[in-house]
């Protein structure tokens, strides 16, 4: 197993005020309608295992192989999702079930599953895109069994590679901010001195708020990140010279 450091059609969820932002927090105490199946003592032994503790779940999450780590990275770090779930539950197919890798619960209040597709279950598709093979048929079954499922191929999760490779940068920075003392207070700092400009560096932040340490100040930009509060143009690594700006209000 590798330990990690401690990724229908609805509208974008409307921006987030500053204060919103300086007060929430990464887990949103709410109970989940699903728990994490435990993987086993032979999954751990025979299994390419990677763990990570999620600061929206609140504790460590397991998953195996790197792209259920990409992807599940992808949902860490995506702004409008609140809660997530590994392996949450099954899904009848025809004469067996199949496992579901995840379910996770949007701002909005939707609630999605994820069933990822590796690229030996797929098939070129018209659009030159890869499909699953049994794509209609996974989407009746879930039809049926009354949930959103989402089909996710290897290569759309590895369309975002790189944004992928920036959150696992910028994750231990995130898992670290619970330590910080000064976290909510440099929040509003770090978004007041984004309101001054349309966009600013990382090392301008810094200068500008010398008086704090600069692991600090990577601490909350990275935690801003993560809550949406703030975007970049950084792609595989957040630089000192990366821009940075404000999303909220």
């Amino acid at each position: 197993m590798t330990e990690l450091a401690s990724g229908a059609a609805e509208a974008a969820p409307p921006s987030p005020s500053v204060a919103a932002v300086c007060s929430r927090p990464l887990h949103d105490g709410q109970l989940r309608p699903y728990k994490a199946r435990a993987l086993t003592r032979g999954e751990f032994k025979k299994l390419d295992v990677y763990r990570f503790y999620s600061c929206k779940e609140g504790r460590p999450v397991d998953v195996v192989g790197p792209f259920q780590l990409a992807y599940r990275l992808q949902l860490e770090f995506s702004p409008d999702i609140t809660a997530i779930v590994e392996r949450p539950r099954k899904l009848q197919f025809s004469d067996s079930s199949l496992e579901l890798n995840f379910w996770w619960r949007k701002t909005s209040g939707r609630e999605h599953f994820a069933l990822l597709v590796p690229d030996a279950d797929t098939l070129p598709g018209p659009d030159k895109h890869r499909r699953p093979r049994q794509k209609e048929r996974l989407l009746n079954a879930a039809g049926s069994a009354g949930i959103d499922l989402e089909l996710v191929t290897e290569e759309q999760v590895q369309q975002k590679r790189a944004r992928t490779e920036l959150y696992f940068q910028l994750l231990g920075f995130v898992q670290s901010a619970k330590n910080l003392k000064s976290d909510l207070i440099l929040r509003q700092e770090v978004l007041a001195v984004n309101s001054q400009f349309a966009r600013i560096t990382v090392e301008h932040l810094e200068t500008d708020l010398a008086q704090y340490p600069r692991l600090h100040i990577h601490i909350v930009v990275a935690e801003l990140i993560y809550l949406g509060a703030i975007a970049t143009d950084a792609t595989a690594r957040l630089l000192r010279s990366s821009l940075i700006w404000r999303t909220t209000s």
